[in-house]
């Protein structure tokens, strides 16, 4: 069922296409109407021209009105006065879907001597903690950035046409999404260490294990951001989502149902990536 909004622009479209068709119609005819009065101006004797009078003025005043009204089809609107966007609020901005990498990262503390005894204390005195986890990162277009743009509305063609900055990728748009084991590996005195204070930490009702997996989630997401800043895959389908999400904004305003939002960015999408196929390696960015 079409809304009462998406039926008004579609009328709207056709007018703009009928007017541009009788805009060439009346500019004929008011010629054929001034070509009338000349002729009968130039006979001897000559003859009323209050006919073809009347329709010269007509036909111009339609012809004025119809170029006037084609002059509407475009319009320049800029994005803060669309309060709709506002209903983003509660985000940062415009965000493309996440593209989930899954990293496994290791970190070592071991003691440290000089010489040959380092290898036997290395052996002896460590503690290695695997992470195998799921980093999602994502592109992201600031509102302030949103705010400042003007989109083009052409009211004939029901398009709406705009300039955007290509989505940012940083440390600010990496987390992580799950978390699926951790493996701690240690050496002989280490782990008769960790025996010796976990038994004796549970007679005082104390923790018998605590993992600090904060770093090596750290170097995970790190490692995640250096692949995703490379993607291809990342930025065409992350610009393809971002201009969904604009044309549902646009969509709540009735005036622009039916709209296709077109978005001209710095590096265009490479258009030999199929985003439907890889939608099993990203995930919902929402939050």
């Amino acid at each position: 069922m079409v809304s009462y909004g998406g039926e008004r622009t579609c009328v709207l479209a056709d007018a703009y296409t009928v007017a541009e068709w009788a805009l060439y119609v009346f500019a004929a005819l008011a010629l054929v109407a001034l070509a009338a009065i000349v002729f009968r101006l130039a006979r001897k004797p000559r003859k009323h021209v209050l006919a073809p009078a009347l329709v010269f003025v007509l036909t111009g005043a339609f012809f004025l009105g119809s170029l006037f009204f084609l002059r509407t089809r475009i319009e320049t609107v800029r994005l803060n006065t669309i309060s709709q966007v506002g209903l983003e609020v509660g985000h940062d901005g415009l965000r493309t879907n996440a593209l989930v990498y899954s990293t496994q990262v290791s970190l070592t503390a071991a003691l440290k001597v000089p010489g040959f005894l380092g290898h036997i204390t290395s052996y002896l005195v460590h503690k290695t903690t695997d992470v195998n986890t799921q980093v999602a990162v994502y592109g992201l277009i600031n509102f302030a950035t949103i705010d400042a743009k003007a989109a083009t509305v052409n009211r004939q063609l029901r398009t709406i046409m705009l300039s955007l900055p290509d989505p940012e990728v940083g440390k600010n748009t990496t987390y992580i999404s799950a978390v699926n084991g951790v493996q701690e590996k240690e050496g002989p005195i280490t782990a008769l260490a960790t025996g010796i204070s976990g038994f004796v930490g549970s007679l005082f009702h104390l923790p018998v294990v605590s993992v600090n997996t904060a770093p090596e989630l750290a170097l995970a997401e790190a490692r995640a951001l250096k692949r995703a800043q490379g993607s291809v895959a990342l930025s065409t389908c992350g610009k393809e989502e971002i201009v969904r999400q604009l044309t549902g904004i646009f969509h709540l305003v009735p005036a622009y149902q039916g709209y296709s939002v077109i978005v001209h960015w710095p590096v265009p999408p490479d258009r030999k990536i199929d985003c439907a196929a890889l939608q099993g390696d990203f995930l919902r960015s929402g939050g």
